[in-house]
């Protein structure tokens, strides 16, 4: 649940949003019961921002993505951007940044109610799909390791798979090891044995 913003303006456009004026969010939103802290330093994002539950960043097209790049850096937290239409500026239609709504001063109240319920569960999908993302190229990395050791061990000791995987399992009980450490150890020193060996033969 959503109840608390820092609401960041870009410094060129606070001046079209006065605090009285109902196109003005920032307001609005302290009228609908949200605490709002409101800032247009750059600076003093980093010690605002961990005391929000989210973001809100009143920018035009052309400066959202470096702002959002630069303030999701002191904390993860949903980012919603409040966009200002800007008819002679950037047109893009894509960015490379992760928004998690998106506001414009038309809104109604149900609106922005909506908006900003729909942002929050943006948000836990978006950090849950990374973790699970970061977990399987961790796991793809650790089967890479294991692969590559089975390889050096059915080299070494004319192995099978299967015998070179026992002898990873077996060797990380009795080291009181993950495989994939022991796998990684392996591979560490292969490099070593090959040297050791060119040199035997010399």
């Amino acid at each position: 649940m959503i109840d608390s913003f820092l609401l960041f303006f870009d410094s060129k456009l606070r001046e079209y949003y006065k605090p009285t004026d109902p196109s003005n969010l920032g307001s609005r939103l302290q009228d609908l019961g949200y605490r709002v802290m409101k800032t247009s330093d750059s600076t003093t994002v980093s010690s605002f921002i961990d005391q929000v539950d989210a973001l809100i960043v009143c920018s035009t097209v052309a400066n959202i993505e470096r702002l959002g790049k630069t303030f999701l850096t002191y904390r993860s937290l949903p980012f919603i951007w409040w966009a200002h239409s800007d008819p002679h500026g950037d047109t893009r239609c894509q960015l490379e940044i992760d928004i998690d709504s998106m506001l414009s001063s038309t809104m109604t109240d149900s609106e922005l109610h909506w908006a900003l319920h729909l942002c929050s569960n943006r948000y836990l999908q978006r950090i849950q799909w990374e973790k699970e993302r970061e977990l399987l190229l961790n796991k793809l990395e650790e089967r890479k390791h294991i692969e590559k050791a089975k390889s050096i061990l059915c080299e070494l000791h004319q192995f099978s798979e299967a015998e070179a995987y026992e002898f990873l399992r077996k060797q990380a009980m009795d080291e009181r090891k993950r495989i994939v450490d022991v796998a990684i150890s392996i591979v560490s020193v292969y490099p070593l044995l090959m040297v050791n060996k060119g040199a035997g033969n010399s």
